[in-house]
C-alpha cells in the first residue's frame, strides 16, 4: 500500500480532526453538553471525509457526494433536536462538522498541507468566540461602514483598475518639450493598480494594530500598548505618549519603553513592504535592519520585564486606517514618494535623495520613501546603495521620537531616550559598513 498518497493523508485527516475536536470537546464541557461533537465524533467525521474521497476517487464521485450530503443532513437532523430540547442557538458547531468532514476530504485528494493550515485557523477561531466578541464590541459603528467602503474600493474596484503604466503620458503631458534621461524609464510608478495595492498592503497593516490597540492595547499598561501601537504607527503611538508622560511627570520607565517598543515592532512593518516589493533587496537588508530591530526589541523588553513599575494605562484614540481619507492622504503620499525618487534619481544623482529621503523619514514619511526605494532598487540605484538609504531611513524615523519627546511631551525623559537610540545608531552604522 502506498504510504504517501494513502496510510499519510488518514493519518494527517484524524490528526486535524483531533485538534479541531478538542477544542470543541473543550467547549461542549463548558456549555454542559450542548452539543452532539465532541474530539471522538471530530475524529470520525474527519477519517469519514478522508474515505469518501478515497471512494470518490477509486470509484465514482457521486459516492463523496452521497457522503457529503449524509453528513449535513446529519447535521440538520442535530441542529433540530439541540435547538428544540436544549434552547440552542447558533450554528457553529454544525458548520465546523462540514468544515472537518472536508478538511479529511483534502487530505485525501492531494492537499494536506492546506488542509493543515485551514484546520489550524479553524480551530483558532473557534477557540477565541470570546475574544472575536470582544473585538465587535470595541468596534463602532462608522469605523465598520469605513471598513466595508475601503474594502469594497480595494477588493472589487481594484481588479478593474488597469494594470499599465502612464509615466510617458504624464510626464509628456507635463514636459512635452523636455527630453529625459536615459535611465528615465527604468521603473515605471503611476501605475493605478499597483499604487492601490500598496495603499491596501500599508493599510492593511496599520489595520491589524488599529485592531490590536482597541483590543488589548487600552487595556493593559503603556508598554504593552506601545509594543501593538507600533503596528499601527510608531509616530503617532510615540506622540500620543510623550502627550500623557506630561500627566506623570515622575514617572518616566513605562514611557520610554512603551516607545522603544512601538519603534522595535515598527520593523516588522518594513520587512513585509520590503518582501513583498523587492525580495533581492529584503535579503540584502535582513541582517541589518534585524539587529535594529533586535536591538530595539530587547532594550523594550528588558524595560518592560526587568523591573517593576507604574502600570499606567493608555487608551489613545487613532483613526481607523480604513477610512477613505486616510487611504486617498496615503496614496498621495505614496506616489509623491515615488515621483520624488525617479526624478531625483534621474536628473541629480543618488546624493540628493539622500537628503530628500532623510528629510521625509524625519517627518515621519517613512513607509513611502521604503516603498520608492524599494522600487528603485537595482533599476536607479544598486542594492547597496537602497541598502544604506532603507537604514537611514529607518533609523532617522526611530531617532525623531527624541525630538516628539522634547518639543511635546515630559523633557526628563529626553536624555535616557538619547542614550538608547544612540545606541541604535551604533547598529545602524555596523549596517552601513560591515553588512
Amino acid at each position: 500500500m502506498d504510504l504517501t498518497n494513502t496510510i499519510l493523508p488518514i493519518g494527517v485527516s484524524i490528526l486535524i480532526g483531533a485538534i479541531i475536536g478538542l477544542e470543541r470537546e473543550k467547549s461542549k464541557q463548558i456549555a454542559k453538553g450542548v452539543s452532539a461533537v465532541g474530539i471522538r465524533t471530530d475524529i470520525l467525521i474527519a477519517l469519514f471525509g478522508a474515505i469518501s474521497a478515497f471512494f470518490g476517487k477509486a470509484f465514482s464521485p457521486v459516492l463523496f457526494l452521497i457522503c457529503l450530503s449524509t453528513v449535513v443532513i446529519f447535521n440538520i437532523a442535530s441542529y433540530i433536536y439541540l435547538s428544540i430540547t436544549m434552547k440552542r442557538i447558533g450554528i457553529t458547531t454544525e458548520i465546523s462538522t462540514i468544515i472537518v468532514f472536508l478538511l479529511g476530504a483534502m487530505c485525501m485528494t492531494g492537499y494536506m498541507q492546506l488542509a493543515v493550515i485551514l484546520g489550524i485557523v479553524t480551530t483558532l477561531v473557534l477557540s477565541l468566540r470570546e475574544q472575536l466578541h470582544k473585538v465587535v464590541e470595541e468596534i463602532k459603528t462608522r469605523e465598520i461602514y469605513d471598513t466595508i467602503k475601503f474594502a469594497i474600493i480595494a477588493f472589487i474596484i481594484l481588479p478593474f483598475l488597469p494594470n499599465q503604466n502612464f509615466d510617458d503620458q504624464v510626464f509628456k503631458f507635463f514636459l512635452p518639450n523636455t527630453s529625459p534621461p536615459a535611465n528615465f524609464n527604468q521603473i515605471q510608478i503611476l501605475n493605478p493598480y499597483n499604487i492601490w495595492f500598496l495603499i491596501v498592503l500599508v493599510s492593511g497593516i496599520s489595520f491589524l494594530g488599529y485592531i490590536l490597540i482597541k483590543t488589548i492595547g487600552k487595556k493593559k499598561g503603556i508598554g504593552i500598548s506601545g509594543l501593538i501601537g507600533g503596528l499601527y504607527s510608531s509616530t503617532a503611538t510615540s506622540l500620543s505618549l510623550a502627550h500623557k508622560s506630561k500627566q506623570y511627570r515622575d514617572i518616566r520607565r513605562p514611557f520610554i519603553t512603551g516607545i522603544v517598543l512601538a519603534c522595535g515592532i515598527s520593523y516588522i512593518r518594513t520587512f513585509i513592504e520590503l518582501r513583498t516589493l523587492n525580495s533581492a533587496l529584503f535579503t540584502r537588508t535582513l541582517i541589518p535592519v534585524g539587529l535594529m530591530f533586535i536591538y530595539l526589541m530587547i532594550v523594550g523588553l528588558y524595560l518592560l520585564l526587568g523591573k517593576k513599575h507604574e502600570n499606567i494605562t493608555h487608551s489613545a484614540e487613532f483613526k481607523t486606517p480604513f477610512e477613505l481619507t486616510e487611504a486617498i492622504k496615503l496614496g498621495g503620499f505614496i506616489i509623491g514618494a515615488l515621483l520624488i525618487a525617479k526624478i531625483v534619481l534621474s536628473y541629480a544623482g543618488i546624493s540628493i535623495y539622500y537628503i530628500v529621503a532623510s528629510l521625509m523619514a524625519f517627518f515621519a514619511i517613512d513607509d513611502p520613501v521604503v516603498i520608492s526605494t524599494a522600487a528603485s532598487a537595482g533599476k536607479l540605484i544598486t542594492f547597496d546603495q537602497a541598502k544604506n538609504i532603507v537604514l537611514l531611513i529607518v533609523f532617522l524615523n526611530m531617532a525623531q521620537k527624541v525630538g516628539l519627546m522634547y518639543f511635546f511631551g515630559n523633557r526628563k525623559l529626553v536624555k535616557p531616550m538619547a542614550i538608547i537610540f544612540g545606541g541604535l545608531l551604533i547598529v545602524t552604522l555596523a549596517g552601513f559598513f560591515f553588512f
